[in-house]
């Protein structure tokens, strides 16, 4: 969500992570609360069912208090864009959490904030810090839609750890800092087979790229197969958004791994005052791990590049664009002029080499029956 509203504040002679970093954290939270109405004004015509990728949630947030603009620059860019602000999928978040960005940028904060192991941070990352501190590792204001933190479910952690679970049936890979296993609530009404059906499509998907060009008699690209895999995994999602459910969670979940994702993305104050400087998104959180004294996962490079790709066909599967076999094609074609978004084709090939290096396990081969 801050990488988009760093987007949206680029401009020439702007730079809009800079100016990000740079707001007072109430400013932050407006411009959330912002974002996520906005959000809802993208309902279509007709209005698609609660929970839909164009509806993902009813829940007002507290955006009418400022007179339905966001504070400072940000609401007449978003009104000269006229585009509103639709968040990743919750997948997003997943990936990049499993870096294990989140534990490393806590150790940089106790650090900083309890002594001067690291140094004394340079002018410009105290707003960085202090900002982190209060959006990312404390209870959120109430009223907040991001405040999804309360007697009831008090651990953010453990509160994301049961929306992956719950959407996905998966684990982040890795647990508490001691080496347990992270203590949260688990649920039975999780998507358990959402991995099995997902690399079900991958390897489906990869046969048409293949044989994108072959004749009809030497294809096995079966688009009837990708189709109902698709219309499996909508469903399948979609059954965890009824009514909306889960929406605000994603929306806060998503903000938060955007921050820290942001934050390396370019060697910002934090990084600067950890003498973190690199070229690579994922040489940077190396070093930062490497001062802080707690490991990133090795393969942080696969999350950070899979992260918007997946994000972005998820959306696009629970929005039912592929449930026809007509549109299966899109998934494996290569299409998009030159200069231009990429094409799902992309994103897929994308996706299918980095899961393929996150999981182990090749999605590029057939699956071979028993028997």
């Amino acid at each position: 969500m801050f990488r988009q509203i760093a987007f949206r504040l680029d401009a020439p002679g702007r730079k809009g992570r800079e100016e990000v970093f740079a707001q007072h954290p109430a400013v932050l939270a407006a411009w959330l609360e912002f974002a996520y109405e906005s959000a809802r004004d993208l309902k279509a015509v007709p209005q698609p069912p609660l929970g839909h990728p164009l509806f993902r949630s009813n829940v007002p947030s507290i955006r009418g208090l400022f007179g339905g603009a966001a504070p400072g620059p940000l609401n007449a860019i978003a009104a000269a864009a006229r585009l509103p602000f639709q968040w990743d999928h919750l997948i997003y978040a997943y990936m990049i959490e499993n870096s294990r960005i989140y534990e490393v940028f806590r150790r940089v904060l106790f650090e900083f904030l309890h002594g001067e192991k690291l140094g004394v941070p340079f002018e410009d990352a105290q707003n960085w810090l202090r900002t982190t501190e209060e959006l990312f590792y404390r209870d959120t204001a109430p009223f907040l839609i991001t405040s999804v933190s309360s007697q009831i479910r008090p651990d953010l952690r453990a509160g994301r750890r049961n929306a992956y679970q719950r959407m996905f049936g998966m684990e982040l890979n890795h647990g508490a800092e001691d080496g347990r296993p992270y203590p949260y609530v688990k649920t039975d009404a999780a998507n358990g087979e959402f991995v099995a059906t997902f690399e079900e499509l991958l390897r489906e998907v990869w046969v048409g790229m293949i044989y994108v060009t072959a004749s009809s008699t030497s294809n096995p690209t079966d688009r009837s197969k990708v189709s109902e895999l698709a219309e499996k995994l909508h469903d399948m999602l979609r059954s965890r958004r009824q009514n909306g459910n889960l929406s605000r969670e994603e929306f806060a979940h998503v903000a938060a791994m955007s921050w820290f994702h942001m934050t390396i993305e370019f060697d910002s104050p934090i990084v600067r005052s950890l003498r973190a400087e690199a070229t690579g998104v994922e040489q940077r959180l190396f070093k930062i791990a490497e001062r802080v004294g707690l490991p990133a996962h090795g393969l942080s490079k696969h999350f950070f590049d899979i992260a918007d790709d997946i994000s972005r066909i998820l959306i696009e599967i629970e929005d039912g664009r592929y449930n026809d076999p007509a549109a299966a094609p899109l998934l494996y074609t290569p299409a998009g002029p030159p200069g231009g978004p990429p094409s799902p084709e992309a994103a897929m090939r994308n996706i299918i080499t980095h899961w393929t290096a996150i999981t182990g396990r090749d999605v590029k081969a057939r699956k071979v029956s028993a028997g």
